[in-house]
């Protein structure tokens, strides 16, 4: 998404196919949520149901650690996506960006120009 977002040809493929659901999720946190909201994306996946996370504990055995309200900026320390939604979210966001997407395409090989690749032969 980045790298189409400055103009770069890109091809995303991926020999599954979307949505592809895993039994659990996934937690984004540390940079992450910033780095959602910083490229338009959070608003996007919250959408989707996905919890925000605005507590935590530590227990070190003698006493818990709470912290809550952790939140920066209006964004929560952290997010608990479904996979599915999280895969989503990010593809339409790189297609929306310019980037060509492939479900179910096998890479086989890189065709090359010198150092550069210039092709994909797939199956």
């Amino acid at each position: 998404m980045l790298l189409a977002r400055r103009g770069y040809d890109l091809l995303l493929v991926d020999r599954a196919t979307f949505p592809a659901d895993i039994p659990h999720g996934h937690f984004i946190h540390r940079h992450g949520p910033a780095r959602l909201h910083r490229w338009g994306l959070l608003d996007r996946l919250i959408a989707t149901g996905c919890p925000p996370a605005r507590s935590t504990t530590l227990d070190l055995g003698d006493f818990p650690l709470v912290g809550r309200g952790l939140a920066a900026d209006g964004v929560a320390m952290g997010y608990g996506p479904r996979r599915a939604a999280l895969d989503k979210v990010l593809v339409d966001a790189a297609v929306a960006a310019g980037a060509t997407q492939r479900e179910g395409f096998v890479v086989e090989d890189l065709a090359t120009d010198g150092d550069r690749i210039s092709g994909v032969p797939a199956t």
